[in-house]
């Protein structure tokens, strides 16, 4: 589905990105872990068509897209959930979702996917006219996975989604992320929190300084000393 094949990306004399190769395969959940400042929020914004990388190949589907503006990505199927969910705190939940649709035509299913996104996320149903602004953290970030999943992604990218939210909400969050792969969603997590990253994730690869340190799968990397010694603790 999507593979990235030897990405360079510089913030001027700032190397960012050095060499990054990695696949995500169709129906999938790929989880990028690594500390703050390893490139995983730099990497996702080069698949969205945010940064240009300076090097490398970026393929979907058999064709290169390395370059293209995000427009292209979200057409092609690559939807970017950020981090720090930048919902648009003025406008309702609904007219946030229904921004999510922007890109698709007219008359396009888009009820059936409201009320699919209702049913994953109750409580936006219940706050539909209320204000963004108004919603605590957890469902905020609720609204934002919502908003790009009206973008009917083949592929989501999502930053950081437990970043501050309560534990029990992540938890919750996270086995609704499971759901949403089950019905065919393929997604690019990356997550801080590497033990609930493993959890939902059918691979991961393991970030520092800009390069690929470790992958595997979860069984692999949860014993691998390194990976205790650098992301969990030791």
């Amino acid at each position: 589905m999507l593979r990235l094949e030897n990405i360079h990306l510089n913030y001027g004399r700032i190397q960012a990105l050095r060499g990054i190769s990695l696949e995500v395969l169709p129906g999938k959940v790929v989880s990028l872990l690594g500390p703050n400042g390893a490139g995983k929020s730099s990497t996702l914004k080069v698949i969205s068509g945010l940064l240009s990388p300076n090097d490398g190949k970026l393929v979907l589907d058999g064709q290169a897209i390395e370059g293209r503006s995000c427009s292209f990505m979200v057409k092609s199927g690559i939807i970017h959930c950020p981090e720090g969910r930048r919902v648009f705190p003025e406008f309702t939940v609904m007219e946030n979702l229904r921004i999510g649709a922007y890109q698709r035509p007219q008359g396009s299913d888009v009820e059936d996917d409201l009320n699919r996104i209702f049913g994953y996320f109750p409580r936006l149903k219940e706050r539909s006219q209320q204000k963004a602004s108004t919603l605590s953290g957890g469902e905020q970030q609720m609204l934002a996975i919502g908003r790009s999943l009206m973008g009917k992604p083949k592929l989501l990218l999502l930053d950081e989604p437990s970043l501050g939210i309560a534990p029990k909400l992540v938890a919750e969050i996270f086995e609704i992320l499971r759901t949403i792969n089950r019905s065919g969603t393929s997604m690019l997590l990356v997550e801080q929190n590497a033990h609930m990253a493993m959890k939902i994730s059918d691979y991961s690869y393991v970030m520092e300084n800009g390069k690929i340190g470790l992958e595997g799968s979860a069984a692999e990397l949860k014993n691998n000393p390194k990976l205790r010694e650098l992301y969990l603790g030791g």
